[in-house]
């Protein structure tokens, strides 16, 4: 069903590159967990544990089921019919997460930096390269988020040190002024959005070379991005105070209060440009676990016959989504974290039962044919 190519085998490491990338995309765009103003940073502890725990559940099944995706393990468990139909949704769940992450990228580009330019060209214009990259193998993906992962630590390191000037820690104050629940619903933003939108890795897990480890890397992954979202976190509230929720673009919004003297400062357009190649690597992703999950659906033996197609439909679709990028932010905010939740816990937690209960089966059936 699978065949590995010249370019379909990656190292724990770069997944582990590959998911950090994936995960910051979102840092620029989306104002999420920002629901208990200057509280944010404990949503982001508590989500943080929560997206370990959703994606410790799929990494110990596919450690149960090695060389296997989730699509794989449905099919395997639940049989053929309930298989095709997992396999159905979750290629529609990594095809609707890539039109979104489309869609913010056509628009922050156009408002921040190429307002004349039509957002279907600028769309176009990612389409094509993530659709030429994606055809090149999962490999080539990987080995490009190795060399933006170093960019991403170098310019977030640069940028937090630039901005102690404008940095007030009593934003944070008082604690717990807004109450749990703002903090639960920003935690849960936060599990759901960034952290658990990596359940697409699911379908890419059976391409790394040394499974055995594969549960550490996902784990660690989903525990520096979680690092970096508090240290982004903390700038932000640090600089914006209670305002930094009600930006568009929070972290933008803060780098663009770097100013060093008055030869350096609007360094905003460097960082703009990281966050880029961020989307750049997460499209890519969306677009091959789409292609990967219909084709091991339908049982076909390559994927990539699928990827012009997918992306000429996420495409078309992300022009359709929302009006305005407000309503885009809002839906991302209220309504996505529920959405996700079949897709990120009720399936995982769905095929671990059943496949504990069959393998107790099969146990007590040999029990039970043992001559006495």
């Amino acid at each position: 069903m699978r065949s590995y190519g010249r370019n379909d085998r990656i190292s724990n490491l770069e997944l582990f590159a590959l998911m950090l990338v994936f995960v910051v995309g979102s840092l620029l765009t989306l104002p999420v967990g920002y629901a208990a103003g200057h509280d944010s940073w404990i949503s982001v502890l508590i989500g943080t544990f929560a997206g370990l725990g959703i994606n410790g559940l799929y990494a110990y099944l596919c450690r149960r089921y090695p060389k296997k995706s989730l699509v794989e393990i449905a099919h395997l468990i639940l049989g053929s019919w309930i298989g095709k139909l997992v396999g159905l949704l979750y290629a529609w769940y990594a095809f609707y997460l890539g039109s979104y992450v489309l869609r913010n990228f056509t628009d922050m580009t156009s408002a921040v930096l190429l307002p004349r330019t039509p957002t279907v060209v600028l769309g176009i214009v990612m389409v094509v390269l993530t659709v030429w990259t994606a055809t090149k193998g999962i490999e080539v993906i990987s080995r490009c988020s190795l060399i933006i992962l170093l960019f991403i630590f170098v310019s977030t390191f640069i940028g937090c040190v630039l901005l102690i000037p404008n940095m007030e820690p009593y934003n944070l104050f008082p604690v717990l002024d807004n109450g749990w629940h703002a903090i639960l619903l920003g935690a849960g933003q936060i599990a759901t959005v960034p952290l658990g939108e990596t359940i697409v890795f699911a379908m890419l897990i059976p391409y790394v070379n040394r499974t055995k480890f594969v549960g550490r890397t996902v784990l660690g992954a989903i525990g520096a991005s979680g690092g970096l979202l508090l240290v982004t976190c903390f700038v932000n509230i640090f600089v914006l105070g209670e305002i930094a929720g009600e930006q568009l673009f929070p972290s933008y919004t803060s780098f663009m209060y770097i100013s060093v003297g008055d030869f350096f400062e609007r360094i905003e357009p460097l960082v703009f440009t990281v966050w880029i190649f961020n989307e750049f690597t997460k499209l890519s992703v969306c677009l091959l676990t789409t292609s990967v999950a219909f084709a091991q659906t339908i049982r076909s033996k390559d994927h990539r016959v699928y990827l012009l197609p997918v992306g000429l439909l996420i495409l078309l679709f992300s022009t359709f989504l929302h009006p305005s990028q407000l309503d885009v932010v809002e839906f991302v905010k209220t309504v996505w974290p529920l959405y996700s939740v079949p897709f990120l816990l009720v399936v995982p937690l769905l095929l671990l039962v059943v496949s504990l209960f069959r393998r107790k089966g099969m146990h007590a059936n040999l029990t039970d044919a043992e001559p006495k």
